[in-house]
């Protein structure tokens, strides 16, 4: 029988972009570098940032069409993500391996999807649900086949979460996942302004009141070269978000990573140590300030004066 937790920690790692790749086990063994730090570290959850196929350009075939990248990434991606999972069994540390493009069981369509890989149980994985235009540009871009649904799973007496990026900008979403009493909401994403990472992590910091849970989100810094060509540049940062209640502090702002627009290295890494998520359950379960719980607006009616 496993004991229940009292908290998590969470590693994000705000993944440089720039950073030089050889070949696709350059990549794994950076990631495997990463799950290391995080087992010595004592983190229960590495987080990795969205798009992380993005990266792989670096060692992706000359001549590559955009509107061919998401097949490739797809193709590549089922070859990576097993040697994934193994890390993770190996340092005991879960990884939500950020996204990157799938081909959908059934379809055979590209979608916008994030891993999440464990130590101790079955991988869990999450569809995109809201494109950007870059997400769905027919003429010679990216197109992802949107998802249709969101998992709630348990781990380690948690009940958690992963949604991508513009998702959790969604407040109709929101007010499904209020219903599902989540300690733990997981958010991979990819910005490239400042105005797309304080979209994400302001709106993942309502969502944090609105469910009364913790969000934890993490984005990529910079952009991959390819044929000495910068791609688009990317800003992000990382943090997680719990309610704002005076126990926790008021703020509502348990740690964070601010924006960036280029890093060193492999990037930036933020340990959320020990995120109180039996305590944000006991308050969300009946001693909350002011949270009336789970509220549905469908008896109000919306008056037009003219």
């Amino acid at each position: 029988m496993t004991t229940q937790k009292d908290s998590l920690t969470v590693a994000h790692w705000a993944l440089n972009f720039a950073r030089p790749l050889q070949n696709a086990d350059d990549w794994v063994a950076m990631v495997q570098r990463h799950m290391e730090a995080a087992a010595a570290e004592k983190a229960d959850i590495l987080l990795m940032p969205e798009h992380l196929a993005e990266h792989w350009m670096f060692f992706a075939p000359e001549g590559l069409q955009l509107s061919e990248e998401t097949g490739w990434m797809a193709d590549t991606a089922a070859l990576i993500w097993p040697k994934l999972q193994e890390i993770s069994q190996k340092t005991g540390v879960a990884l939500v391996a950020g996204s990157t493009s799938w081909r959908h069981e059934t379809t055979g369509q590209c979608r916008n999807r994030a891993w999440m890989f464990f130590p101790d149980r079955a991988p869990v994985f999450h569809d995109k649900l809201v494109m950007t235009p870059s997400e769905k540009d027919p003429v010679g871009g990216w197109v992802f086949e949107t998802g249709d649904s969101v998992k709630v799973f348990e781990w380690r007496g948690f009940r958690l979460s992963l949604v991508i990026c513009l998702d959790v900008e969604m407040p109709a979403l929101s007010h499904h996942l209020a219903q599902q009493d989540i300690d733990l909401l997981l958010v991979p994403s990819m910005t490239g302004k400042p105005a797309g990472y304080y979209r994400v992590f302001n709106c993942a910091r309502a969502r944090a009141v609105e469910q009364m849970t913790a969000v934890a989100v993490v984005g990529n810094i910079a952009g991959p070269l390819k044929d000495g060509k910068k791609r688009d540049a990317c800003h992000s940062g990382a943090a997680v978000y719990i309610p704002s209640e005076e126990v926790f502090g008021h703020t509502g702002v348990f740690s964070d990573l601010p924006v960036h627009g280029t890093a060193e290295g492999d990037g930036k890494v933020l340990y959320s140590r020990d995120i109180p998520l039996l305590a944000i359950r006991n308050v969300r379960h009946g001693k909350a300030e002011a949270w009336p719980g789970p509220w549905d607006a469908g008896h109000v009616k919306v008056v037009n004066k003219g």
